[in-house]
């Protein structure tokens, strides 16, 4: 089995490939009676998927600009085609938001050398470099207050784009974190859930310990002494609903009417 949302990941294999543990967890969780089985359609490609649909149930509040955990640690995707364009037309734009072009002079880079490994990323060199200074996504960035944001959802909002836009420039396991999707090594089918306290025996990390899907962390001392705003418990809703336009148009409509037909029918909604 693959982690599926890192297939693309720069560091290939050593990072998606399911170990042997996790994977025989995985196949019995998913082998159990109450999963839904529907159709997933990801860039344009259909797929077989096992859903653990329960979990869409599950209250989140993904309040990132009152955040400061450090959910971007490294490049988790190989760019689409068209998002080295974006970046690489517009990077003026996304040094100003990131400081990455800079970063790349003082450490001895010259721009073409930056933007020929964005648009080729055969190696990674100043990439990785930059990320290891700056302790963070390449594509990522810090505001004033602290708070990690993404650097290409930014810079498409800052060009007026809508959401729909985003999702076709932004990498898909930055838009559906942190959402877990496990496949079959030839892809022929694909088993979706969410992290919780089990499900993380399974999962690439442990996802659980944040305050987007774990209401009752986003009211401990602990997290609120670095994060004293936002998280508020009446905001917190079930992923199915905040994460709608997400499942739309990164999966489908189908998988997500699926879903939520599911959760209605069985008084979860």
């Amino acid at each position: 089995m693959n982690y599926f949302l890192f297939l693309n990941h720069p560091k290939g294999e050593e990072v998606y490939k399911v170990s042997k543990k996790a994977e025989e967890i995985a196949r019995k969780y998913f082998s159990q009676e109450n999963m839904l089985e529907t159709k997933v359609k990801i860039d344009g490609k259909e797929y077989d998927a096992i859903v653990d649909w329960e979990v869409f149930s599950k209250d989140s509040n993904f309040d990132c600009f009152n955040c400061n955990n450090d959910c971007c640690a490294d490049s988790p995707s190989k760019l689409k085609t068209q998002t080295k364009k974006l970046l690489i037309d517009s990077k003026d734009e996304f040094n100003e938001i990131t400081k990455n072009m800079d970063i790349a002079y003082e450490l001895g880079y010259e721009e073409e050398e930056l933007l020929e490994e964005i648009e080729k990323e055969e190696e990674r060199e100043i990439i990785e470099s930059i990320e290891e200074e700056t302790e963070m996504c390449f594509y990522g960035y810090k505001r004033e207050d602290r708070a990690t944001l993404c650097g290409i959802h930014s810079l498409c909002f800052n060009k007026n784009m809508d959401y729909k836009e985003v999702c076709h420039y932004k990498p898909l396991v930055c838009l559906l974190w942190p959402l877990e999707i496990l496949s079959e090594d030839d892809n022929s089918k694909l088993y979706i859930t969410l992290p919780d306290d089990f499900t993380n025996s399974f999962t690439i990390e442990n996802y659980y310990e944040i305050p987007c899907i774990n209401k009752e962390y986003s009211q401990s001392m602990i997290f609120r002494k670095r994060n004293i705003k936002g998280f508020s418990e009446e905001d917190y809703k079930p992923f199915i609903e905040q994460y709608k336009e997400t499942l739309i148009n990164t999966l489908g409509d189908e998988f997500y009417q699926s879903v939520k037909n599911k959760l209605e029918k069985n008084n979860y909604l």
